[in-house]
């Protein structure tokens, strides 16, 4: 994929998070809900001190260094073309710009700005940037997977 419409990609996706944190900061007080799409998804503006599940939250330091470490090793690996899927890329641009844009929160507020939650199921609270990395990982490696077995459908048949 084009290394300008996956920076494209990656500014979309931490635009997107970034203005929906910033609407939801200006209109909602701490612990407020309203409903989304009514018994599915509500919104409610919730901290997050922690990371993924609020795992971490008494050692905020760890994501305050170790997340601009994997932002240098993903945007490395994407530099020297690592990956030549382009879904794989897209993955791990997603995967940087949701990252990027919850340690953005961290530095600005001390927390991560958390709003959409399931209504239908006792879940986490999540935004928009835990959307785009949760989902990168596994379609990341569906495309690996995927990949990998077409190398070897082809090593098989030139071997042929």
């Amino acid at each position: 994929m084009r290394k300008l419409a996956l920076l494209g990609m990656g500014i979309v996706i931490f635009v997107l998070d970034r203005v929906i944190k910033m609407w939801v900061l200006a209109s909602f007080t701490l612990g407020e809900a309203q409903p989304l799409i009514p018994g599915i998804v509500g919104l409610r503006y919730t901290r997050n001190t922690g990371m993924a599940f609020s795992f971490l939250v008494d050692h905020q330091w760890v994501p305050m260094i170790g997340v601009p470490l994997i932002l240098i090793g993903l945007g490395i690996v994407l530099y020297k073309r690592m990956f030549s899927c382009p879904v794989q890329q897209l993955c791990v641009v997603a995967l940087m710009a949701g990252g990027f844009g919850n340690w953005l929160d961290r530095i600005l507020y001390g927390y991560v700005v958390d709003m959409f939650e399931l209504l239908f199921m006792n879940f986490a609270v999540f935004n928009v940037a835990d959307i785009f990395i949760t989902l990168s990982a596994p379609v990341f490696f569906i495309a690996y997977l995927i990949g990998e077995r077409r190398k070897k459908e082809e090593a098989v048949s030139d071997e042929s």
